[in-house]
C-alpha cells in the first residue's frame, strides 16, 4: 500500500538536506520497484537504447551540497527534492528522449503520470501541418502541461496559439502530456502499475507519432553529418580561376555541428565561411537545417529533412534573395545563370545539390561532392548579391543574402551562449556584467570599459551587440556602429554633425545617422561604441548627448526650415545603446566626473592566458608549449608594476613564433632565439617609469639570464634601461 499523504509530507518538509536524504530513502525504494513492473509489462529491452533513469543522482548531490557549508547556504531555499520523478528514455543520436514518466509532485500534489517532450516536436508539427493530428491524438481527458514549479494547463484548443507565440520570442518551454491523480490518501501499489499500463496503452498513437518525428529528425541530421565529416572536398574552379578548399574539425555548437571552410587562392586566404549542421535553429526552423555562411551572411539555409523519406530523393533548394540595394529580381537571374554556368541543374529559383538514397542513407554522388556544390553555390551567390568580390568582377558589398529581418533578444543565457562559443576569452563574470550594465536602466545605457590595451575591449562590445541579434562575431550587424574618436573633437558637432554655410548643407556623421534610425526603429537597440573615446576630451563632445539622455530634453540642430532630412531638434531615444573603450596613456585624457557619475565604468585589466591558451590551435600548443609558459612567468613579473600585455599581444607573439618555426630549418631561428626577439618587440616596448620599477628590471634581468641564453637582445635593452634609470632617476625603451 502505498501511503501518498507520508510522501507529500516527506516533500513538504523544509530542511533540503533531511528532505533529500528522506525522499532517497523512503520514496525511491518503493516506486522504482513498481516503475520496473509496468516497464516489464511494455515488452521493451533495456539497454542502449531504451533505459530508465530517475530523480537519484539530482537527490543526491543535492543532499550532499546541502551537507557542506559552502553551498548549505544556497541550497536552503532550494526546490530540489520537493517531488520525485522515474522515467523510460530513449537515445537517438546522443540525445536523450523521454517516452513515459511516473512524477509524484510534491509542489502542487499531484501524481503524474505522462510523457515529456520539449518544444521543437511540436514547432515542427505546426510547420509540416501535423499538428491536428498529433492533438488529435492525445484523449480528451488528457492534460497538456508546461512549467516545472508551477505548472500551467494548456488547452488543445489553445496550442496553436501558444505555440506560435513562443517562435518569435524564442521561448522553448517543455510539455508534459498525460494524466494525474491527487497525491493523497492510499493507493494500492497494483492499482499504480495498472494505471500506468492504462496511460502507456492510451497514449500509444501519440507515442507512436513522436517516436515517428524522433526518427525522421534522426535521419536527416544523419545525413547532414555524412557531409560535415567529410573533409575531402576537390579543388574548384569559379569564375575560370582555380581555388583551394579547406576545412577545420567538426566542433559542437549551439543544437548541432558547425566547421570553419577557407578558400584559397594559391596561399592567399579569400574568405572565411562557417557551415553549420543543425538538428533545429533556434530561431527560424524547428528541422534538421545545414546553414553555409560567408562574409558574415547565410547565403544557403535550407533543411535536410526533404530528402527523407522512401528510395531516392533528389535535394532541389529553393533560393531566396532580399538584398536591401540592389534589383532582387536582377540579382537572382544572374546568380542561377552563375549555377548554371558552373554545371549545376537549375530550374526557377531552384537549384539542385545531390541525391539520396533512403535505402543505402548514402549519397549517390559521394558526401564530398554534395559538399563542394553547397560551398559553390554559396560562393555564387556571395558573388552575384556583391557579398564576395571574386577575380574578374567587382561590387558593391550591401546584399544580405538569405538572412531573415533581425530580432533582439536580451535574453542572458543566449547572449552568454553565443559570446562563450567565440573564438576569444571572456569569463562569465566579464559579460555578465556587462550585460547588466548595458540592460538594467530602461532608459540610459551609458558604458565604458578601461584597462591595458589588448584585452578585447572593442571585441567584447561587438561580441555583445551581435549577440543580442543573434548574430556571431564574423556577422555584420547593422545596429552596431563602431566609431573612432579623433583627437581634434572639440564640440557635439562631432557627434552630431553642423550645417555647412559653405556647402549649403547639412553633414551627417555617422553617429547622428544611428541616432535618427534608432527614433524610426525604436522597437531596435542601436549600439554605437566609440573606439579609444578619450584621444579627446569626452566632457566637450558628449556633453550635449549626457544632458540630453539625463533630462530626457531635445538636442537643437539647426534652424533653417529648407532642410529636410535633418529635423531641427532631436532626441535620443532608450533604445540607443552607447559604449566607450578608454586607453590610458600619454597620447589620452582623464575621464571628468561628470562624465563618470552618468556611465558604468569596467575594467578589463585582468587576462586568463590558460583559457587563451586551451583555445588556440592544437599545433600551436603543440609547438609552442615551452614559449607560452615562459611568456606566462614572464607576464606574472610585469602584472605587478601594471605594464603587463594582454590577449592581442600574446596572440600575436605566438604568431610570430609559430610562423618562424614553419620556416625551412635552414632559415628557421632557434627557439629561443626567435623568443628572445619578440620579447623585444612586443613586451619591452611598454615598460617606462622611475625608480618604482627598478626592483621589476632586476627581477626581469634574473629571468632573462636564467631563461634566454641566445644573444639575448632583451636583455641589452633591459641593462641599458637599468643603467638609464640609476643616472637619471627614469627610463623608457625608446631612446
Amino acid at each position: 500500500m502505498l501511503h501518498l499523504n507520508y510522501f507529500q509530507s516527506l516533500f513538504n518538509e523544509d530542511n533540503t538536506e533531511t528532505r533529500c536524504r528522506k525522499v532517497l530513502d523512503e520514496v525511491a525504494p518503493t516506486v522504482k520497484p513498481l516503475f520496473d513492473r509496468f516497464v516489464q509489462n511494455t515488452g521493451l529491452t533495456l539497454g542502449e537504447e531504451y533505459y530508465i533513469r530517475s530523480y537519484d543522482t539530482t537527490l543526491t548531490t543535492t543532499y550532499h551540497d546541502a551537507r557542506n557549508p559552502r553551498y548549505a547556504e544556497q541550497k536552503k531555499n532550494s526546490y530540489i527534492g520537493r517531488k520525485y520523478y522515474i522515467g523510460l528514455y530513449k537515445k537517438v543520436n546522443d540525445k536523450e528522449r523521454n517516452i513515459f514518466m511516473l512524477e509524484l509532485n510534491g509542489i502542487d500534489g499531484t501524481i503524474l503520470i505522462h510523457t515529456e517532450i520539449n518544444y521543437i516536436p511540436f514547432w515542427a508539427w505546426l510547420k509540416n501541418n501535423k499538428i491536428q493530428d498529433v492533438l488529435s491524438s492525445i484523449p480528451d481527458n488528457y492534460s497538456i502541461l508546461t512549467g516545472w514549479k508551477e505548472k500551467e494547463r494548456i488547452a488543445k484548443e489553445e496550442m496553436i496559439p501558444f505555440i506560435k507565440s513562443c517562435i518569435k520570442p524564442r521561448k522553448r518551454p517543455w510539455f508534459q502530456i498525460g494524466t494525474s491523480l491527487q497525491l493523497e490518501g492510499e493507493l494500492e501499489e497494483e492499482a499504480l502499475v495498472q494505471k500506468l499500463i492504462e496511460v502507456w496503452n492510451k497514449l500509444e498513437v501519440f507515442r507512436l507519432i513522436y517516436l515517428e518525428e524522433i526518427n525522421i529528425s534522426s535521419r536527416a541530421f544523419d545525413a547532414l553529418l555524412q557531409i560535415a565529416t567529410t573533409n575531402v572536398v576537390p579543388e574548384t574552379t569559379l569564375l575560370g580561376r582555380n581555388y583551394t578548399v579547406e576545412f577545420s574539425s567538426v566542433e559542437d555548437y549551439k543544437a548541432g555541428k558547425r566547421q570553419a571552410v577557407y578558400l584559397y587562392d594559391a596561399d592567399q586566404m579569400i574568405t572565411k565561411g562557417f557551415l553549420s549542421y543543425l538538428d533545429h535553429h533556434e530561431k527560424n526552423s524547428p528541422f534538421q537545417t545545414i546553414i553555409v555562411q560567408l562574409e558574415g551572411h547565410n547565403h544557403i539555409f535550407t533543411s535536410s529533412r526533404e530528402i527523407i523519406g522512401d528510395g531516392k530523393r533528389a535535394w532541389w533548394i529553393t533560393k531566396v534573395f532580399a538584398t536591401h540595394n540592389l534589383n532582387n529580381h536582377q540579382v537572382m537571374t544572374d546568380a542561377m545563370n552563375l549555377l548554371k554556368e558552373h554545371g549545376f541543374q537549375v530550374k526557377g529559383s531552384e537549384y539542385f545539390v545531390g541525391t539520396f538514397n533512403n535505402d543505402t542513407q548514402l549519397f549517390d554522388e559521394g558526401a564530398e561532392v554534395v559538399k563542394k556544390k553547397f560551398i559553390d553555390a554559396a560562393l555564387l551567390f556571395a558573388h552575384a548579391s556583391k557579398r564576395l568580390e571574386l577575380p574578374e568582377e567587382a561590387g558593391d558589398k550591401t546584399g544580405i543574402g538569405d538572412e531573415e529581418e533581425l530580432e533582439p533578444n536580451f535574453q542572458f543565457e543566449e547572449i552568454f551562449s553565443l559570446i562563450s562559443s567565440s573564438d576569444f576569452t571572456f569569463s562569465m563574470e566579464t559579460i555578465r556584467d556587462l550585460h547588466l550594465n548595458l540592460s538594467s536602466l530602461d532608459d540610459k545605457h551609458f558604458v565604458l570599459l578601461t584597462g591595458i590595451s589588448g584585452t578585447g575591449k572593442t571585441q567584447l562590445c561587438r561580441l555583445y551587440a551581435n549577440a543580442v541579434y543573434g548574430l556571431e562575431y564574423e556577422n555584420e550587424n547593422p545596429y552596431l556602429s563602431i566609431i573612432p574618436v579623433r583627437p581634434d573633437w572639440t564640440d557635439a558637432s562631432a557627434l552630431f554633425g553642423y550645417y555647412s554655410t559653405f556647402e549649403k548643407r547639412y553633414v551627417k556623421t555617422e553617429f547622428l545617422k544611428v541616432v535618427l534610425n534608432a527614433l524610426k526603429e525604436r522597437e531596435k537597440p542601436h549600439f554605437i561604441l566609440l573606439d579609444e573615446m578619450n584621444l579627446a576630451r569626452v566632457e566637450y563632445y558628449l556633453s550635449d548627448y549626457l544632458s540630453a539622455v539625463e533630462s530626457r530634453k531635445e538636442i537643437p540642430l539647426h534652424q533653417d526650415e529648407s532642410i529636410k532630412d535633418i529635423p531641427e531638434k532631436i532626441i535620443i531615444p532608450p533604445n540607443v545603446y552607447l559604449l566607450g573603450t578608454l586607453n590610458v596613456d600619454e597620447t589620452t585624457h582623464s575621464i571628468s566626473d561628470k562624465v563618470l557619475d552618468r556611465a558604468f565604468v569596467m575594467s578589463l585589466s585582468d587576462v586568463d592566458f590558460d583559457t587563451f591558451w586551451k583555445q588556440a590551435d592544437k599545433e600551436v600548443q603543440d609547438t609552442l608549449l615551452v614559449e607560452f609558459n615562459l611568456l606566462k612567468e614572464l607576464h606574472q613579473l610585469l602584472i605587478q608594476f601594471d605594464l603587463h600585455f594582454g590577449y592581442r599581444t600574446l596572440d600575436e607573439i605566438l604568431q610570430k613564433l609559430y610562423a618562424n618555426f614553419q620556416l625551412s630549418e635552414e632559415y628557421q631561428m632557434n627557439a629561443l632565439e626567435a623568443l628572445d626577439r619578440v620579447i623585444s618587440e612586443k613586451v619591452l616596448t611598454k615598460i617606462r617609469g622611475d625608480e618604482r620599477i627598478s626592483e621589476m628590471l632586476k627581477e626581469i634581468k634574473q629571468w632573462l639570464n636564467k631563461n634566454i641564453e641566445q644573444s639575448n637582445i632583451s636583455l641589452k635593452h633591459v641593462n641599458r634601461m637599468q643603467e638609464e634609470l640609476d643616472y637619471y632617476g627614469a627610463t623608457q625603451f625608446w631612446r
